[in-house]
C-alpha cells in the first residue's frame, strides 16, 4: 500500500551530513514516548533537501507527548534539564572532532571520537527534539490553545492572534537577541572611533555560528561590517534601541500576567501557555548550540575527504551508520555517493533506516512527488497564525542567502521554511508566510521576536506564489491571498 507523504520543511541547501542526525533522533524521541513503528524520510535531490513524514509519522507520538506533558509537569522540567546539561557536552564532543589534530589520529580513534558525539547528541535530542515532534506534523499544543483563547474571547474575535503571540512569546532573550544586542553595541563603539576592523573580526568569531545552518558558511568580517551598514548613523537612536530590547523581557511577563488575569485562565491553561513558551525557547537556543557544533565538525568532514579522496560535497552524503566502515576499513564508494547526490531518500523505520538512491529509491520516490502534486492554480492559502497583522505587498521568494539581494523593504517574503542566515531579509518584510514548520519554528520565533505578521505551515505557498505576485496576508484569520495588480 503507497504511503501518503508530507514535506515538513524544505531548505534550498542540505546533505545526508548533518540533517539525518535530527530525523534519527525524531525517531529517538518516539521511542521514548512509546512509538517504535512511525515513518518519516529525508529527500535529498541536487543539494536540496526535505523533511518528510508518512501521514502520522509524528503525529502519533506528538499525541503521546502532548498527554504526558499536561499529566506530568516533570515531563518539562525533564525537557528543561536535559538541554540545560547535555547541550555543553554535545558541543565538547564535537571541539573533539575540529582542528589539525585529527590528522594524527587512525580511523579508529577518529570513529571513537565520532561515536562519543553521535551519542551525545542523541542523548540531547531525545528529550531536547520534543517539541519538534509534538508541533510538526500537526501543531497540536498550539491548536488547543488557540480553543482555549477562543473559547475565553468568543470565536473570531481580532485579540485572539495577539494574546496568542504574547502568551507564547518566551520572555528570555535568545542568543540571537542577545548578538543583536551586542552589534548594537559595537556599532555605538564604531561611531566613537573605538571600533574598528579588531573588534569587528571579534564579533564575526564570536557569532559566526549563528548563520551556519546546516552547511555553512557562518558570518564573515565583511558580514557583520554589512550588518553595521545597515544600521542607523545617529548614535541618538542605539541609546533606546538597545534600552527596549534589555527591557523587552520584563515587559513581556507583566503583559502575559494582565492577560491571565484578564482571560482568568486556570492554572492548567497556564501551564499550557508556558509549556509552548518553554519548548520554543529551547528549540531555538539548542538550534544555535547545534550549529556551533556542526561548524566545528567541518574538520572532520574535510579529514573523511581528504582521507578517501574525495570532495566535501561527496563526504556529506555518508550515512552515519556508515562511519565505521569508512574511517576504519576505509570503505567508500564515491560513485554511490555522487548518485546519491543526485537523488536519494532516507527512510526511518523507528530507529533504524536505509539510505535508497537509483533504481531502490524509485518506489519511494514516486510516493512522495505523487503525494506533493499541488493545484497552481489556487489563490488563497491558509495556515498558523505565528504573529498576527496584515500587509500587502509583492511577494519575493527566498530560500537561501544567496537570494536576500532581491529582497525590499515592504515585500511579502515567501520560503519553504526560514532560517537564521535568512535574518537581514526577514527584517525587511511587511510579512512573512511559510509552507512549513509549527509555532515553535524559526519562522515563528523570529516573527514574534520582530513583530511581523507571519503566517506558518501553509503545507504549499512556495509552490503557489512567485516573485512579484502582489499578495494580502492577514496572519491573525490564518490566510494569504492573491491579488490582481492594478
Amino acid at each position: 500500500m503507497a504511503l501518503k507523504w508530507l514535506e515538513l520543511a524544505h531548505e534550498k541547501r542540505g546533505h545526508i551530513w548533518p540533517t539525518s542526525l535530527y530525523w534519527i533522533s525524531a525517531q529517538h524521541v518516539c521511542k521514548e514516548v512509546g512509538v517504535s513503528d512511525g515513518v518519516i524520510g529525508c529527500w535529498y535531490k541536487q543539494h536540496e533537501f526535505s523533511y518528510m513524514t508518512a501521514k502520522g509519522g509524528l503525529s502519533n507520538s506528538g499525541k503521546r507527548i502532548l498527554q504526558k506533558l499536561k499529566d506530568d509537569k516533570g515531563f518539562l522540567r525533564k525537557i528543561v534539564a536535559v538541554n540545560e546539561t547535555e547541550i555543553q557536552v554535545m558541543l565538547e564532543a564535537a571541539r573533539g572532532l575540529s582542528g589539525k589534530q585529527l590528522q594524527g589520529l587512525n580511523g579508529a580513534e577518529l570513529f571513537k571520537r565520532w561515536q562519543c558525539f553521535l551519542d551525545s547528541f542523541i542523548k540531547l535530542m531525545t528529550w531536547s527534539a520534543m517539541g519538534t515532534v509534538l508541533e510538526m506534523e500537526q501543531p497540536l499544543l498550539s491548536k488547543e490553545l488557540g480553543e482555549i483563547l477562543a473559547k475565553k474571547l468568543g470565536k473570531g474575535n481580532e485579540k485572539a492572534g495577539e494574546y496568542f503571540q504574547v502568551l507564547t512569546t518566551a520572555a528570555e532573550p535568545t542568543i540571537a537577541k542577545k548578538e543583536e544586542i551586542d552589534l548594537l553595541r559595537l556599532k555605538q563603539l564604531q561611531l566613537h572611533g573605538k571600533a574598528g576592523e579588531k573588534e569587528i573580526a571579534e564579533h564575526a568569531k564570536k557569532y559566526s555560528w549563528i548563520a551556519f545552518g546546516y552547511d555553512g558558511p557562518g558570518w564573515s568580517k565583511n558580514d557583520i561590517e554589512k550588518r553595521l551598514q545597515a544600521l542607523p548613523q545617529n548614535e541618538a537612536e542605539f541609546g533606546k534601541m538597545i534600552e527596549e530590547r534589555e527591557t523587552m523581557p520584563e515587559k513581556l511577563k507583566k503583559e502575559q500576567e494582565k492577560i491571565e488575569m484578564e482571560l482568568q485562565l486556570t492554572e492548567q491553561e497556564k501551564y499550557l501557555f508556558n509549556v509552548l513558551r518553554t519548548l520554543g525557547f529551547w528549540k531555538f537556543e539548542r538550534k544555535f548550540m547545534n550549529q556551533k557544533g556542526h561548524e566545528a565538525m567541518e574538520d572532520f568532514i574535510k579529514e573523511i575527504a581528504r582521507r578517501n579522496n574525495l570532495s566535501i560535497e561527496q563526504a556529506k552524503m555518508i550515512a552515519p551508520k556508515e562511519m565505521q566502515a569508512v574511517l576504519v576499513q576505509r570503505k567508500v564508494d564515491s560513485r554511490l555517493l555522487d548518485e546519491r547526490i543526485k537523488e536519494c531518500v532516507i527512510v526511518f523505520t523507528g530507529t533504524e533506516y536505509d539510505v535508497l538512491s537509483g533504481e531502490k529509491a524509485k518506489p519511494v520516490l514516486r510516493e512522495i512527488k505523487e503525494s506533493l502534486k499541488v493545484d497552481v492554480s489556487i489563490n488563497e492559502l491558509h495556515g498558523s497564525t505565528a504573529f498576527p497583522g496584515y500587509a500587502k505587498g509583492f511577494v519575493k521568494r527566498i530560500d537561501s542567502p544567496d537570494e536576500m539581494g532581491k529582497m525590499n523593504k515592504g515585500d511579502i517574503l515567501v520560503s519553504a521554511s526560514t532560517s537564521p542566515d535568512m535574518l537581514p531579509a526577514m527584517g525587511k518584510a511587511a510579512a512573512i508566510i511559510t509552507d512549513s514548520g509549527g509555532i515553535t519554528c524559526h519562522a515563528a520565533i523570529v516573527a514574534r521576536e520582530l513583530r511581523i505578521p507571519t503566517l506558518i505551515g501553509t503545507k504549499f505557498a512556495s509552490k503557489i506564489l512567485k516573485d512579484n505576485d502582489l499578495v494580502e496576508v492577514d496572519a491573525g484569520k490564518g490566510f494569504a491571498r492573491k491579488l490582481e495588480k492594478d
